[in-house]
């Protein structure tokens, strides 16, 4: 899996692409929507994640009853004035499957990671990582959420060629913060996301170091498990298919599913079984971005953005009892650690 997406690092664009909208000739008569959709619309219809197996259903609960050691001696959080990580309301059952899934049903393995994940979030602290701290890294829109696919799956929009920074660090937080954001993003019963990687204008001058893409890869393999839906490539150059052809029988059934290619050429012939697909098969033309081939023409423009983004976020904070140290608010409902049934807000509930 590292290694397929590592293929994606560096190589010269493609000649087919998505829209191309910077022509000003051609779009000076659009009226662009810059509000972001964060939230489910009213009525969504989704694709929620399956209820376990009595298998599956039977590891979960005996996860659950070691509860109290799972959360036992985990780090001390820094003592200033940044939202502290609920990992007793963080330890819900829905996510617990998600672990159980993702290690093929092994209690010992899904416990060692759980407990990995437990760790990790007092340490890295995503929770910490506001909307203010990441506005250099979302300055050109080069990755963010917007919308959701037709199982209700968040949307996450990947613009490489957009890069504006090389610190590797500030890099990877927002890819956290963003993972994070499209959690929030789900509406109930929905626990997947769908990704959308315009390769066509990608170049050696917006690679990163393959050092930093094998830690952002670890990073979603190890504390994100089952978060992935489908991985949309759009008009990948030839050297990145060719290598995935070559690849594809050592990738994992399962995950090769996930990965499917775009083509706005009309070059190629699609399948629903991919590896190349119809994008309107997975999500409807109006909610998809025109600069991607669907009808909403939506631009991004960061401060529309951050506006929707801190909302989101503040009312995450309240709705999950993630103190804010700054806010002092003690008729905010919560959530049992339990139960993953919304909240006030919705898309604030721990998924």
């Amino acid at each position: 899996m590292s290694g397929f997406f590592s293929g994606l690092l560096g190589l010269k664009p493609t000649d087919a692409s998505p829209v191309d909208e910077s022509d000003v000739s051609k779009t000076d008569s659009i009226i662009y929507d810059t509000t972001p959709r964060l939230f489910p619309s009213a009525g969504i219809e989704t694709d929620p994640t399956p209820s376990p197996t009595p298998e599956e259903q039977k590891t979960v609960d005996a996860i659950d009853a070691q509860r109290a050691e799972l959360l036992k001696d985990l780090p001390q959080e820094p003592a200033d004035d940044t939202p502290r990580f609920n990992a007793d309301l963080w330890l819900s059952t829905q996510r617990i499957l998600l672990y159980v899934r993702a290690n093929k049903n092994d209690q010992e393995k899904a416990i060692k990671r759980l407990r990995a994940t437990l760790v990790w979030h007092c340490q890295y602290r995503p929770h910490a990582i506001t909307p203010e701290m990441m506005r250099t890294e979302g300055a050109t829109g080069k990755q963010y959420v917007n919308g959701h696919d037709r199982g209700g799956r968040p949307i996450v929009y990947m613009f490489p060629h957009n890069q504006n920074t090389k610190e590797a660090k500030e890099n990877l937080r927002w890819v956290v913060y963003t993972m994070e954001q499209a959690i929030r993003a789900m509406p109930q019963g929905v626990t997947k996301l769908t990704i959308i990687i315009d390769a066509s204008r990608y170049s050696m001058s917006q690679s990163v170091p393959l050092s930093t893409a094998r830690e952002f890869l670890h990073i979603l393999d190890a504390h994100y498990p089952e978060r992935l839906h489908k991985a949309l490539i759009l008009s990948p150059p030839k050297l990145f298919v060719m290598f995935y052809h070559l690849l594809a029988p050592f990738i994992d059934v399962v995950t090769k599913a996930k990965i499917a290619f775009v083509d706005f050429a009309g070059n190629k012939t699609k399948s629903a079984d991919g590896p190349w697909v119809d994008i309107f098969d997975h999500i409807a033309p109006d909610q998809l971005q025109s600069n991607v081939g669907g009808e909403w023409h939506f631009k991004y423009e960061q401060d529309a953005y951050w506006v929707e983004l801190e909302k989101s976020y503040n009312d995450w904070i309240k709705a999950t009892s993630l103190v804010d140290m700054r806010i002092s608010d003690n008729n905010t409902e919560t959530v049992k650690p339990d139960d993953d049934k919304p909240t006030k807000t919705l898309q604030a509930k721990e998924k």
